[in-house]
């Protein structure tokens, strides 16, 4: 049997632990596939154990696993594919958590900005601006930002004869 361990490899699992014990003139084997995948779930698999004579467990081992090897390695992928997408979606929800606050930051700062009682657009049109301009790098379909930008336009570059 020189191809126990290609053909073991070839079950695409990647880590094993294998259990032998040998009673008289029959043996029994203990087979636990392992993963890196953090699920508990799936620290709670039972070995999978063949007993039989040296001759029938030589004979058809790999027969015998083959199918078995096939489903956990399908589960161990699926649940590294998960823990990774969610993993992914994780750093997207809190990537959007940090946008809708800083959004939320820079909104506040403008509206006090434009409560503020010595608030003079022909000289702080441009502060208006700017922060309503980075908020809508953030969110461009912020309505007050689109709102500010377009009634200070007309502070830009006053033309008396309008």
């Amino acid at each position: 049997m020189s191809n126990f361990f290609s053909t073991l490899k070839q079950m695409g699992i990647e880590q094993y632990g294998i259990s032998i014990l040998f009673d008289d003139e029959t043996v029994s084997v203990s087979v636990l596939p392992k993963t890196n995948a953090k699920d508990k779930a799936l620290q709670t698999l039972k070995p999978l154990t063949l007993r039989g004579t040296i001759e029938e467990v030589d004979e058809k081992f790999f027969q015998i696993l083959q199918k078995p090897l096939e489903q956990t390695n399908s589960l161990f992928r699926n649940t590294l594919a998960f823990e990774q997408a969610l993993k992914e979606t994780e750093q997207k929800t809190q990537q959007a958590k940090k946008k809708k606050e800083s959004v939320s930051k820079k909104a506040t700062e403008l509206k006090k900005l434009l409560k503020e009682k010595d608030f003079n657009p022909m000289e702080d049109h441009k502060k208006a601006t700017d922060l309503a301009k980075a908020i809508l790098k953030i969110d461009t379909n912020h309505k007050e930002a689109q709102r500010v930008v377009k009634d200070m336009e007309v502070y830009e570059s006053p033309n008396l004869f309008r």
